[in-house]
């Protein structure tokens, strides 16, 4: 056995952040947070996904509607051109139109009913067509040989000759050329503004999200239609410039913003519907308002029930390592109050006080018979409490305390259960590894009441392992450091116990870093060592050990005290190997 011990005890859960039960509180609440925080992201993220699923699906029938829409108005448009210029003598009203006065040109159709028998007027005919068609907002018609233009619209159905060219600005117009049907040359220009109310309330009717825009560019880059519910300048303006600029809509960096679809008609029209998402994420974040308010609540909740729940189990367990370091520090008079704990920690406690019940006389009976030497009353002691018992209700309490997960309870009730099995044992006689172990784990009993402020060094030549000595041989020396020695206000506070063969002489020193002793004092008790017959009552553990080891290794046998060069005191024994007797 060798080699440097270091253990510590930790402070009651409530206080110590360090302790198991708190790491599981820690870890609970923790892995808790996570669960819900991952099922929160979870659903935000498939709801988000869905979403912007919904948007490409929103932006896709927006295009749709928009091109359904215009290709409907381009073919009532062409049946209105149709209608119009579809024959020479339909062509040649038109003209008649621009040329003569009103009241000429309706002297005009009246004598071509007479001879043809249809009636081409065209007053007559542009306000068949409101009637035919409920989208129309005007007409227009521009003939290349004529000055002016003819206008109709809602209010003058009939329409009138006006001067200049048509004004079409922010209008939604489909523009048609004037055909010779049989020379195929171009003539000039119809013009329809169509009503933008169908197709504004369709796309305003399409989604939740808000933030939709749609655009519509005819093939001369003529901005025919826009429609924004979150109107967004920079957009439009981008939009703008680039039409102008190359005719091209700026549909990469649109799509770094938006949700897109863009769609260039046969007939030449440029459809580019956007939604923002920033707007969508937006409206994510308000429908999953509640769910975020819901899983913040839920945590606090969840939170606040386990650490009530974690705090009481903690507070009862306190209690019991609280009276275990009590006893650690020597009141065996310590008893757990079993009405402060509840179910196992109940029986747990039970079985402590039962423990300590019994250990405490027992206790008490043998150190007096070790003072006294009075080793056949000590046996009648010992056989008056079954250590069966003891031994089986300490390990039921450690094996209790490792099902609990309290591995530091475990370790003290372990280290005790070591003590008594090794004082209720009736052998006379141990070895000094045996009795090494022994010590150590007395040592760590006092390590679990003032953690991190001793350490100890055990060590032993190989060869004297097997040496059969007196119980609690070294076990009193040891405690005289602690009780006489130590001073529990350093953190540097060390013992070591060195065992080795020096020439057939058998040599244990136990040495430590105390409080030393005076000069004066040391003389006295080495005088009374000298004297077996001389009782030394403030030192019976160095007495009771001297007179046994003398009387086990004879006359041989010398124990040694001696100051060390810096603090503290050495204790050595030494005696001849081969030298045994019975006591």
């Amino acid at each position: 056995m060798s080699g440097w011990g270091y253990m510590r005890k930790t402070k009651p859960s409530s206080l110590n952040e360090k302790t198991l039960l708190n790491r599981l509180l820690k870890n609970y609440a923790l892995i808790l947070v996570v669960v819900i925080l991952f099922g929160m992201f979870s659903i935000g993220i498939n709801t988000l996904w869905q979403s912007m699923g919904r948007g490409q699906i929103t932006v896709q029938e927006a295009v749709d509607m928009i091109s359904r829409s215009i290709n409907d108005k381009n073919m009532q448009g062409k049946t209105m051109l149709n209608n119009l210029t579809d024959n020479q003598e339909k062509i040649n009203s038109l003209n008649r139109y621009m040329d003569l006065p009103i009241s000429n040109y309706l002297n005009y159709s009246y004598d071509q009913q007479l001879a043809s028998g249809n009636y081409l007027f065209l007053p007559g005919q542009v306000r068949n067509f409101y009637t035919m068609y409920d989208n129309i907002e005007s007409i227009a018609i521009v003939l290349n040989n004529y000055d002016g233009y003819y206008l109709s619209t809602l209010s003058n159905k009939g329409g009138i000759k006006k001067s200049g060219s048509p004004q079409l600005n922010n209008k939604f117009y489909l523009a048609y050329p004037i055909t010779n049907q049989v020379t195929l040359e171009v003539l000039g220009s119809f013009y329809v503004e169509f009503s933008k109310k169908d197709m504004l309330d369709s796309l305003a009717n399409l989604t939740s999200f808000g933030g939709l825009s749609a655009y519509v560019f005819s093939n001369t880059a003529y901005q025919l239609l826009v429609y924004s519910e979150s109107p967004k300048q920079n957009d439009l303006q981008l939009i703008q410039q680039e039409m102008k600029k190359n005719s091209q809509l700026p549909i990469q960096t649109l799509k770094e913003k938006n949700q897109l679809e863009y769609l260039q008609t046969t007939s030449g029209f440029d459809i580019l519907v956007t939604i923002s998402k920033e707007k969508i994420f937006k409206h994510v974040f308000w429908d999953l308002r509640i769910l975020i308010v819901g899983g913040i609540v839920l945590i606090l909740l969840l939170l606040y029930l386990l650490y009530r729940t974690f705090t009481k189990y903690s507070h009862q367990v306190d209690i019991i390592m609280d009276s275990m370091a009590r006893v650690s520090q020597g009141d065996l008079n310590t008893r757990i109050d079993e009405k402060t704990t509840q179910f196992e920690l109940r029986e747990l406690s039970k079985g402590i006080n039962t423990m300590l019940d019994n250990s405490e006389q027992y206790i008490a009976d043998i150190y007096k018979l070790e003072i006294k030497q009075q080793d056949a009353h000590m046996r009648a002691l010992q056989s008056q409490i079954s250590p069966h018992f003891l031994y089986n209700t300490l390990e039921y309490i450690r094996m209790y305390a490792l099902s609990e997960g309290s591995e530091e309870l475990a370790d003290v009730v372990y280290a005790f259960s070591t003590l008594l099995r090794n004082n209720t044992d009736q052998a006379k006689t141990t070895t000094l590894a045996k009795e090494l172990n022994f010590c150590e784990k007395y040592v760590y009993l006092y390590q679990m009441r003032y953690p991190d402020r001793v350490a100890y060094h055990f060590e032993i030549d190989d060869v004297l392992k097997d040496l059969t000595l007196p119980k609690f041989a070294i076990q009193p020396l040891i405690e005289n450091y602690f009780v006489h020695g130590i001073d529990f206000s350093r953190n540097d506070n060390a013992i070591s116990v060195k065992a080795q063969l020096i020439d057939e002489q058998v040599e244990i020193m136990i040495r430590d870093n105390g409080k030393g002793i005076s000069t004066q004092k040391l003389a006295l008790i080495r005088t009374k060592l000298s004297n077996t017959q001389i009782e030394l009552h403030d030192s019976i553990g160095l007495q009771n050990v001297n007179e046994r080891l003398r009387a086990f290794f004879g006359p041989t046998f010398l124990m040694n005290i001696n100051p060390n060069e810096g603090k503290g005191v050495s204790i050595t024994l030494s005696f001849k190997k081969e030298q045994k007797n019975e006591l």
